[in-house]
C-alpha cells in the first residue's frame, strides 16, 4: 500500500461517500464491460480517469483538470496499492489490467487506482471480476 497519510481531505471523503452510495444503489456499475469500478483480488479498481471524471461532473467541480485533482487527493490519502514497475523502473500509483476474452486472448487493457482493503469500503464485497488480470505484481510500499 501507499504510505499512510494523516487525514484525508474533504474532497477525498466526499468522493468515497459518493462511490459507496453509488455502488450500493447500483448508480455506479461494477464488474461489467465499460464499468468505472471493478473488484479485483488486490482491492477495488477505480478505472482512471473515467471514475474521477464522472465524479467531477456529477459533483459540479469546475475546470478541465478537476478529475485529476480528485484523483490526486485520493492518492494523498494513501489507501491505494502501489504498482512496482518492471525491470526496476520505479513504482506507480496506477495498476494496469488486461481484459481476458474468449480463448484467453487479451481484448482490452485498463488503468486503475486500486484501493486496498476493499471490505473497508464495501459490504458485502462482490466477487472479483474474473476477466481482469493484473499485468504486474503490486507491492506493499
Amino acid at each position: 500500500m501507499a504510505e499512510p497519510r494523516a487525514e484525508p481531505s474533504e474532497t477525498t471523503l466526499a468522493f468515497m461517500q459518493w462511490l459507496q452510495q453509488g455502488l450500493a444503489g447500483r448508480a455506479i456499475t461494477y464488474n461489467e464491460a465499460g464499468a468505472p469500478v471493478h473488484f479485483v483480488p488486490e482491492g477495488i479498481a477505480l478505472v482512471s480517469p473515467l471514475i474521477f471524471r464522472r465524479y467531477a461532473s456529477e459533483a459540479g467541480l469546475a475546470g478541465a483538470d478537476a478529475a485529476l485533482k480528485v484523483q490526486a487527493e485520493l492518492l494523498r490519502a494513501g489507501w491505494h496499492r502501489v504498482q512496482q514497475l518492471p525491470q526496476g523502473h520505479g513504482r506507480s500509483n496506477i495498476a494496469r489490467y488486461e481484459v481476458i476474452g474468449r480463448g484467453g486472448k487479451v481484448t482490452a487493457r485498463l488503468a486503475a487506482v486500486v484501493l486496498a482493503e476493499a471490505d473497508r469500503w464495501v459490504q458485502p464485497l462482490p466477487p472479483p471480476n474474473p476477466v481482469l488480470r493484473l499485468v504486474a505484481q503490486t507491492t506493499q510500499a
